[in-house]
């Protein structure tokens, strides 16, 4: 059986978390997965021979990683076909209006046309403001965006809103559209 690859880039680490958290789910719906940071040196050496592919990416002042743009690109004829999904973390989807989502929704947009990649599935996934990994001048820019937008302003710790039964809806639709049930029946885990 093939794996499925979540190859993802982050900055201060909930992306991988995400990341991580999709890969343990094809784990426990009987999958292999190869888990791949695209900044590393693995992901020169990533193997094509998968069935399905997972991408995924944070948004930083309207973008996502170099290295993310940088994977795919060079990778793009194989990740093409196979089936896949692309996950873009931001705080932007946090915001009640619709123009938080449809600005998230421009990011991811504008990475897929950068890349050419054509996912089966996006999914917009809540970030979190992690202001201990912070240097200063985010930290107290990111506390005064927040403070504008109504989001905690407590510096002093992060506060997460990635919505974790969604992220695993997201993996059970992209399985479902992909063709790839479970190959074990293992139960669930939340």
């Amino acid at each position: 059986m093939q794996p499925i690859l979540v190859a993802y880039a982050t900055t201060e680490g909930q992306t991988r978390k995400v990341a991580e958290f999709i890969a343990e789910r094809l784990r426990i719906r009987g999958h292999r997965v190869d888990l791949i940071d695209t900044a590393s040196t693995a992901a020169e050496a990533v193997n094509p021979a998968c069935q399905a592919a997972f991408i995924g990416g944070s948004v930083h002042y309207d973008k996502h990683q170099g290295a993310l743009v940088h994977f795919v690109k060079s990778n793009l004829e194989w990740l093409n076909a196979m089936p896949s999904a692309f996950f873009s973390v931001s705080l932007a989807p946090v915001h009640a209006d619709a123009g938080g989502r449809a600005h998230a929704q421009q990011a991811a947009d504008h990475f897929l046309e950068q890349t050419g990649l054509k996912p089966r599935l996006v999914r917009l996934v809540n970030g979190a403001l992690l202001y201990t990994r912070y240097d200063f001048f985010k930290r107290m820019m990111m506390k005064s965006i927040s403070r504008h937008q109504g989001r905690a302003t407590d510096t002093a710790s992060d506060h997460e809103y990635t919505d974790w039964a969604d992220v695993e809806a997201f993996v059970d639709e992209f399985l479902t559209a992909a063709g790839l049930t479970a190959v074990a029946s293992v139960a669930r885990a939340r």
